[in-house]
């Protein structure tokens, strides 16, 4: 199997499909009540918080690919802080979660480069800023179960 190809079924079984180590991320986000994801435990983040750190980190890994330039996330995106959200705002943030989750994808798919070439002079690859994506969607639904597990 190619890189491109690992890469995007390892996307697709981190989100969707039936991981090794327990649940996927769409099946994690789907099981937070609302009144869950915007509560804290001590000073950690909420969940909403989480899930917003996550996009950001998804919408770098198809940016990068998409221009070969890295740009800093601001910490305004990258960890909002979020005390209120209604309802509506929690569905339409999953939602833009499985549209990155589409857009990743379609940019792994579509794009030309070398994924083992390093993008703006940088010391790591195209693969492994992807790979990193997942790795760290991983680690934060991790977080996430146990949230809603303690709150």
């Amino acid at each position: 199997m190619h890189e491109k190809d690992q890469i995007i079924a390892l996307l697709k079984n981190t989100v969707d499909g039936s991981p090794w180590y327990g649940k996927s991320i769409s099946n994690t986000l789907r099981d937070v009540p609302i009144g869950k994801a915007l509560l804290r435990l001590g000073g950690s983040y909420n969940i909403v918080e989480l899930v917003h750190h996550m996009l950001a980190w998804r919408r770098y890994g198809i940016r990068i690919l998409e221009t070969g330039q890295h740009e800093e996330v601001p910490e305004h995106i990258n960890f909002p802080t979020i005390e209120v959200m209604m309802m509506e705002e929690w569905d339409e943030l999953i939602l833009a979660f499985k549209e990155t989750q589409e857009k990743l994808i379609e940019t792994i798919e579509k794009n030309q480069r070398d994924l083992n070439a390093s993008p703006d002079n940088k010391p790591y690859t195209y693969s492994q800023i992807l790979r990193g994506v997942i790795h760290h969607d991983i680690y934060h639904t991790g977080q996430i179960n146990l949230l809603t597990k303690f709150l």
